[in-house]
């Protein structure tokens, strides 16, 4: 199998994956647009599928053009989010991306706890979790937000809600401890696109100007790109 490059970003807490050699000024295109969409959406609702919809609108209109979407009801328990992951968006990604994101998500598991990429992770997965208390064990229940850039320049972006009685922490990522909501509602969304260069390009120096500081302060590079067998 061959090599993929991985360089991996927090965009406001969500994990984003870069899978192959692209641009820099590509990546922060991405980086910029899909920061914009989360500021946007958290202002509006903290409800998963509302955040959602403000989420997919806002990155459509400034340039991120659908090739599909969708969304579905996962029955699910002893998950991991990397699980989900292929669970969810596995179709949309070929064979060795899918390597690379498995191996990626271990390794930001293994990160020291204190580190600022793991506490931005955990703190972006609580500050919209909810608990339920009338289960015998607590449960807090949250979404997670993944963005995943393929070698093609298809940007697949996927949020899943997911409970957990073992509190919210980083072995989330690859452990066994989730288990889908009991609600009966939608929790998996999902979302494919291109950026659409010439139409971004015209926004740019608008979105740049939203942003201000939020460039500097919500976006962070986890360690360096390295090469995943």
């Amino acid at each position: 199998m061959k090599k993929t490059t991985i360089d991996t970003w927090l965009v406001n807490g969500n994990i984003t994956i870069f899978c192959g050699l692209h641009t820099d000024s590509f990546k922060k295109d991405i980086l910029s647009s899909s920061l914009l969409g989360d500021l946007v959406a958290a202002q509006k609702s903290s409800n998963r599928e509302v955040f959602w919809q403000f989420y997919t609108d806002t990155v459509q209109k400034i340039g991120w053009t659908a090739n599909s979407r969708g969304n579905q009801r996962l029955d699910f328990e002893n998950s991991s989010l990397l699980s989900l992951v292929e669970q969810c968006a596995g179709s949309a990604l070929p064979k060795d991306e899918r390597k690379a994101l498995a191996n990626e998500l271990a390794r930001l598991a293994n990160l020291q706890s204190d580190s600022p990429e793991i506490g931005g992770i955990v703190e972006k997965l609580q500050r919209n979790a909810t608990v339920n208390k009338s289960s015998t064990n607590t449960a807090v229940s949250t979404a997670a937000l993944l963005t995943i850039i393929r070698n093609d320049k298809t940007v697949v972006t996927l949020q899943v809600a997911f409970e957990t009685t073992h509190g919210l922490a980083i072995d989330i990522l690859d452990q066994p401890v989730l288990s889908a909501i009991d609600d009966r509602q939608t929790n998996s969304w999902l979302l494919c696109s291109l950026l659409d260069g010439r139409h971004y390009n015209q926004v740019r120096d608008d979105i740049l100007k939203k942003l201000g500081r939020n460039i500097e302060t919500k976006l962070l590079q986890i360690r360096a790109p390295i090469d995943l067998n």
